[in-house]
């Protein structure tokens, strides 16, 4: 499985708002993440519709979650981001060869990886990350704040 650029710009940006404590701006995160603005804006526009994402217009507005971390799943991400594990078509019964040998293996491999996808959440990338980078404070995003 090979994620996409846009995917993991996406999760990404999904993890800087699981972290901040306050609405993000659009600038602030193109800073946070070298992303451009255009390309930032087509990702949030796609987790929005998608519904990890909601924007707040004003002064105090931003993006930031539209749901709790622990409810948004890496295949809910993937999904909004129009991305994620393309299994062959004889998977899905679709193989002209009657005897193909991928079949089953691809089977039990798609239903796996559609399992392991759906078992993690954004929380849980959260806490992994913090587990393995506790000398990183995770208010970063506090600093940049002050900048605009």
């Amino acid at each position: 499985m090979r994620l996409s650029t846009r995917a993991t710009y996406g999760m990404r940006l999904c993890f800087m708002l699981t972290l901040a404590k306050e609405p993000l701006s659009a600038s602030q995160l193109v800073k946070q993440t070298d992303v451009g603005i255009k390309y930032l804006e087509q990702l949030l526009a796609m987790l929005k519709k998608g519904g990890i994402v909601r924007a707040y217009r004003g002064k105090t507005g931003g993006y930031v979650l539209a749901r709790e971390a622990k409810d948004i799943t890496l295949k809910d991400m993937l999904e909004a981001l129009d991305d994620g594990f393309d299994a062959p078509q004889c998977v899905f019964g679709m193989c002209d060869d009657a005897y193909c040998p991928n079949r089953n293996v691809l089977s039990k491999l798609n239903d796996e990886i559609n399992r392991a996808l759906s078992s993690v959440t954004l929380f849980d990338m959260v806490n992994d990350h913090r587990r393995n980078n506790c000398n990183i404070a995770d208010d970063k995003s506090d600093s940049d704040n002050n900048d605009d």
